[in-house]
């Protein structure tokens, strides 16, 4: 993400370099051009550092005069409703090559899922965009470092048992934590909890399986904190088949 010069114009360089002779016509666009800077950027971590937002290099061939780019992204079922573009046109100023289009999140931290990895698709759009270059993808996801909590202890309507949870827990500063209450309805499936202040949020993740058939139980929902006791009120549901009535969970932190 922090190279300048898009791969583009290192191979437009290799291939001057060659014999002649041996390659094909080279790809040399007519007018200025904009690109991203790269076609796959793998990681960006998400951090209170950068706002919980992603920077996406974009180029230009031609640096006098200001001008501008369009870039859309593609929704998909992750980021919908929790992440878009800061604006859909990136400026560049006289003489700078190098702008950013910005992906920022429309929700508050605490809504964002820290267990999911979030994948932005983007693309260039109008008359001064390259052939080469005009897609992108970005890859971004919390770096978490869990730590052992101690034993919790889960009171739960919905099956009616009350159980020991072990619990793993990452601060974010801001007053944000997570908790990882790990297999909090069956082994295998540990269930993310994020705390800000007094409000709790658990967002749609794998609980529990089901069968065969439909496969696995998610579960979503929200709650309060009031010190270690965290009261939430939880849907299980199995995506587009069924969903059982939201049931208030107890969850004692250690």
């Amino acid at each position: 993400m922090k190279n300048i010069f898009p791969t583009i114009f290192i191979l437009a360089t290799a291939f001057l370099s060659c014999d002649q002779e041996n390659i094909g016509a080279l790809y040399v666009p007519e007018n200025s051009y904009v690109a991203f800077s790269t076609s796959i950027v793998p990681e960006n971590i998400l951090s209170s550092d950068n706002n919980y937002s992603v920077l996406v290099q974009i180029v230009r061939s031609v640096l006098s005069d200001q001008s501008t780019a369009n870039v859309s992204l593609e929704m998909n079922d992750d980021i919908e409703g929790v992440f878009a573009l800061e604006s859909n046109t990136v400026t560049f100023a006289d003489g700078e090559g190098v702008a950013y289009a910005k992906v920022v999140p429309v929700v508050a931290p605490e809504l964002i899922n820290p267990a999911k990895t979030y994948t932005f698709n983007l693309t260039l759009t109008g008359d001064n965009v390259s052939e080469l270059y005009n897609n992108t993808t970005y890859v971004a996801f919390f770096d978490i470092e869990y730590i052992a909590a101690g034993t919790g202890n889960l009171i739960s309507n919905f099956d009616g048992e009350e159980r020991a949870v072990e619990i793993l827990k990452a601060d974010f500063g801001n007053n944000i934590t997570a908790y990882k209450a790990q297999g909090l309805y069956q082994e295998g499936y540990d269930i993310v909890i994020v705390v800000s202040g007094e409000n709790v949020t658990v967002a749609g993740q794998a609980a529990w399986y089901y069968d065969d058939e439909y496969g696995e139980v998610y579960i979503i929902g929200s709650g309060t904190a009031n010190g270690k006791e965290l009261t939430l009120s939880l849907t299980h549901y199995i995506p587009d088949v069924y969903a059982w009535d939201p049931e208030t969970e107890i969850l004692i932190l250690p």
